[in-house]
């Protein structure tokens, strides 16, 4: 009795574990888990191991103010370009419970960052439940766990989490967004409609650039109604126009703030550093869905990814990878025509929610995959490419932000309690401020330069950001007031008189 007991036993195991094996839902969680552990450890990792930046350095500003109206009119002041303080405010009660170190406010862009993870899994996972019906529920978690890995360990993702800036919120709103937009599709129940009206007027307050996320929603509305008129079964089951209204709504909620985001635009594009960036080359859609992965090659798997599901999908679920693909290249379209109708925009981190779109894509690709074999080799290949760009990121000693810190002290060094520290680029100033000592902060000042007129003032040292946008006669004049160099460090001089 006791052999046949523990043969029946070892059987039952055997069986447990063929049926774990073969499993898509232990497979994807399995897969969720594994992203979330890796994400989590390279978004925490070392997060001072580089200097602040100066565009962390205007956010610090504005959130070291003693209240809420002084974060907002800091805000105003230290930022344009159609943005309004949503990630202030919410980083402002962050700092008041954690303090306003670097490592402090950058935890909260990690922290957000690795919640998108999560965030992503289940916005794939409903844009299967929308778009291929309930009975793809598991295949869309293999999608999203693929996806949600590709994300994790992506490395134009990881800097973003790993800067105090406002692009970790942004994301993990509008992938919030996507989730209700896609639900508000396929039940079409109130609270859908109500979350989806409010990640819509969440979102844009942020950063304007979420705009591109819903001209890529209308896009697809369009498509959506051109595919019913077709007769196609599973889009004739899909709400159109109440999920459009319920956008509407989202969006007429922010209409009191659109004059100072209308001013701030204004004033960006007004600013001589906005007119010295030059467009892209007509090559930038595709190039910057490349460079988004650090390697080329890790792009052609996911491309290949891509085209392998397309090629599975395309008589059976073609409202899938039709979503994805605008999902995808929306934003970024829209990107790119903005920055040659009106002013240069085109910068990775104003279409980070379409590298989102891509992972989802190759996500649906993997998941086309039957073999659950070759699906861990997929998710082992993708695991050891993207870290092996991760980890030879993290471990780079010098900070491609530049060497602030030695900078503020050299200043420091070379002027008495009374002088002044001039600091050109003028958006350099907040950095400049934060590695100063509490008392000595008031000392740093603007250099005041402009392209007819330099003047050179009465400080007697200057921090030069030899990265700066300015025209070589600017940049000429100021070396001029400045002609000696005390200290040459990465991306900065510390000049004298």
């Amino acid at each position: 009795m006791a052999v046949i007991s523990s043969t029946l036993s070892v059987r039952a195991m055997r069986d447990m574990a063929l049926r774990a094996w073969r499993s898509k839902r232990v497979f994807s969680i399995t897969l969720l888990v594994i992203a979330v552990l890796l994400g989590a450890r390279y978004r925490f990792h070392k997060l001072q191991r580089w200097d602040m930046n100066d565009a962390e350095g205007s956010t610090w500003a504005a959130v070291i103010a003693p209240n809420v109206c002084e974060v907002v009119r800091t805000f105003w002041q230290v930022e344009f370009g159609g943005k309004h303080p949503a990630y202030d405010l919410v980083l402002y009660e962050w700092v008041r419970a954690f303090g306003a170190s670097l490592l402090a406010m950058r935890a909260m862009s990690a922290l957000l960052g690795t919640i998108a993870i999560v965030l992503l899994f289940l916005a794939v996972r409903e844009v299967s439940r929308a778009l291929e019906g309930e009975a793809s529920a598991e295949k869309g978690e293999i999608a999203g766990a693929f996806a949600a890995l590709i994300f994790a360990l992506n490395i134009t993702l990881l800097i973003s989490s790993r800067t105090a800036r406002e692009f970790s919120l942004l994301i993990a709103v509008e992938l919030l967004q996507i989730i209700f937009f896609m639900r508000a599709q396929r039940r079409g129940v109130f609270d859908d409609y109500l979350g989806l009206a409010i990640f819509t007027a969440l979102m844009l307050p942020i950063n304007y650039s979420a705009s591109f996320l819903l001209l890529a929603e209308a896009l697809w509305l369009l498509c959506l109604l051109a595919a019913k008129r077709t007769g196609a079964a599973r889009a004739l089951q899909l709400k159109v126009f109440r999920p459009g209204f319920a956008v509407l709504a989202g969006m007429s909620l922010l209409i009191p703030l659109l004059p100072d985001a209308y001013a701030t635009s204004r004033a960006g594009m007004a600013w001589i550093g906005a007119k010295l960036i030059k467009p892209e080359p007509n090559s930038w859609p595709y190039t910057v869905l490349r460079d988004a992965f650090g390697e080329s090659a890790l792009f052609w798997i996911v491309a290949a990814l891509i085209a392998f599901g397309v090629w599975r999908q395309w008589r059976t679920a073609l409202l899938v990878p039709g979503f994805l693909a605008i999902w995808t290249a929306g934003p970024v379209l829209a990107a790119f025509a903005e920055s040659h109708i009106t002013r240069p925009i085109e910068m990775p981190r104003y279409v980070i929610i379409a590298f989102a779109g891509l992972f989802a894509f190759a996500g649906f690709g993997a998941a086309c995959v039957r073999s659950t074999a070759i699906r861990i080799i997929l998710a082992a290949l993708i695991i050891a490419m993207s870290m092996r760009t991760a980890d030879r990121l993290l471990k780079l000693k010098v900070s491609p932000n530049g060497d602030w810190r030695k900078a503020a002290a050299v200043a420091v060094k070379h002027t008495s309690p009374g002088e002044q520290i001039a600091v050109f680029a003028p958006y350099d100033l907040w950095v400049v401020q934060f590695y100063l000592p509490s008392e000595r902060r008031i000392a740093a000042v603007q250099m005041d330069s402009n392209p007819i007129q330099t003047k050179c003032g009465t400080a007697p040292v200057l921090i030069f950001d030899q990265h700066t946008r300015a025209i070589p006669p600017q940049i000429a004049a100021i070396k001029a007031c400045y002609p000696r160099v005390i200290a040459s460090l990465n991306r900065i001089e510390v000049r004298v008189r």
